[in-house]
């Protein structure tokens, strides 16, 4: 078994996901106008008119797609621009984005859309049959069930899990990432945020747990929401999310590859995706919503001025009652998050409909570090941090106030005797990023000299230092910096 530590510049707070999703129905109705500009980012690529789609490479031009399992015959859904149903789309200088990009055809598994029915609206999709046989022709990742790779032959005869774990087989049930062609990007990048059409993901239920990775590097962001998604019946949401700064050069890639994917728990949770799409620079969205945020301390029931509010591509900062209002807000369900230095962070999904106004109310706890909250965290998802690091100034020397956290780590450490350690550091985008590559690099080094001062054999630790390039938090918000300044602890089985 193989651990990674992670190490902080300076202590702040910790990520927690709070379950609280509403629904609000719709009060007023939202738009705007629409009028694209189609153009391929290199002259070998694929070409289309002016407001069409351009397929990806390697693709044919965009067809009907091949039968579903079921017989359905998917209907076009309202409002939605030609080639809604090929399997990619690449867009440029639309009116979403001045880059879209998107694979998977928008029919709702195979199984077509309800009349007068748009995905971006908000509204859930009515239950469906199981897709229990992968949907023909369909990209990886897509239009299949899915089960997480951690789940064994055995947990699978012992049964207990949901319908779709019950209906579908290995290896075409195995998580499989989905394979986008991004392309050439903007010049100048000032947002990105990921549209993904979500299906009966249950973590909350089954108690399993999502990670979801861009070419191979964790979205910390993206498993909160995920995490916190009871999709009974089944149905499909669309859910907005960003992407945020330090991950954009991931992009550059040309191609990138998503997946989501639960490899600890063992739990049969099986959920499906029918499309992803990704905006760079979106504008203004035609289906909006607007969300009421109240942010208060758990133990005086006092609010939290100051406190970071942020769901898809909108920021708030909570006034002196606690209060801030997002607006501007892709509908669907609505991932909101809170934080504040030295509380625990939190993540609330709000079920909205376009036009509507929802609440999220935040009761955020002071940040305590033990042990048996450290095990916890390191079962359920192999990944723990810890933010009572303290180091002074520009430096790498550790500091008194270290002393608990570092005897947490320690205590963490033999009660896992056999494991291997990774030491590493994280910092906030404060300074240029060699400056904090090197200073999160040397941080890991005085951990791990610590520990082998205090009884841990040299062999099973290993230092890195990451910098500023796997933040968990918006570097944005002061609140955010803090929790990017962290101490991880991940297991990797």
């Amino acid at each position: 078994m193989v651990v990674a530590l992670t190490v902080a510049s300076t202590a702040a707070c910790s990520r927690q996901s709070s379950t609280a999703q509403q629904s609000a129905q719709p009060t007023a109705s939202s738009a705007s106008a629409t009028g694209a500009t189609e153009s391929p980012s290199a002259s070998a690529e694929p070409t289309a008119s002016p407001g069409e789609v351009s397929p990806a490479p390697g693709e044919s031009p965009p067809t009907s797609p091949p039968p579903s399992p079921s017989p359905t015959v998917p209907a076009e859904p309202t409002g939605l621009a030609h080639g809604w149903d090929s399997m990619t789309e690449r867009t440029v200088s639309g009116p979403e984005a001045e880059l879209l990009v998107r694979t998977g055809d928008i029919n709702n598994l195979g199984y077509g859309w309800p009349p007068n029915f748009t995905p971006f609206s908000g509204d859930s999709t009515p239950p469906h049959p199981y897709p229990c046989t992968p949907r023909p022709g369909a990209p990886a990742g897509t239009d299949r069930i899915m089960l997480g790779s951690g789940v064994t032959g055995a947990d699978i005869k012992n049964g207990g899990g949901d319908g779709y774990a019950g209906c579908s087989k290995r290896p075409d049930n195995l998580p499989q990432p989905i394979s986008i062609y991004v392309g050439d990007l903007p010049q100048t990048i000032h947002a990105v945020l990921f549209q993904m059409f979500l299906d009966d993901f249950q973590a909350p239920v089954w108690k399993s747990h999502f990670q979801v990775t861009l070419n191979g590097t964790l979205l910390p962001n993206f498993g909160d929401t995920i995490n916190q998604m009871d999709q009974t019946g089944p149905i499909g949401k669309l859910v907005t999310l960003r992407l945020l700064p330090e991950y954009w050069p991931l992009l550059r890639s040309g191609t990138v590859s998503l997946l989501i994917d639960d490899p600890t728990t063992h739990k049969l949770d099986g959920y499906a995706v029918d499309f992803v799409r990704i905006l760079v620079n979106p504008r203004p969205f035609q289906y909006i919503v607007a969300i009421h945020c109240t942010v208060t301390d758990a133990d005086t029931g006092k609010p939290i001025a100051g406190a970071s509010l942020a769901a898809a591509q909108m920021n708030a900062s909570a006034g002196s009652d606690g209060k801030a209002t997002l607006r501007g807000i892709p509908a669907g369900l609505v991932s909101v998050n809170a934080d504040a230095i030295g509380y625990d962070s939190a993540v609330q999904l709000v079920d909205l409909k376009a036009g509507s106004v929802g609440e999220a109310t935040f009761v955020l706890h002071r940040h305590r570090e033990n042990v048996s909250a450290a095990q916890q965290a390191l079962d359920l998802s192999g990944t723990v941090a810890i933010y009572g690091i303290h180091f002074d100034t520009a430096s790498a020397r550790l500091r008194a106030d270290s002393a608990s956290s570092l005897q947490t780590i320690l205590q963490l450490i033999k009660n896992h005797p056999k494991a291997h350690w990774i030491i590493s550091g994280h910092t906030d985008n404060q300074g240029s990023a060699a400056y904090n590559l090197n200073l999160s690099d040397e941080r890991a080094q005085s951990v791990v000299a610590w520990l082998v001062q205090h009884g841990v054999a040299k062999e099973v630790l290993v230092a890195k230092g990451y910098g500023l390039t796997r933040p968990v938090a918006d570097n944005s918000t002061e609140g955010g910096r803090a929790l990017n300044r962290r101490v991880e602890v991940t297991i990797i089985k």
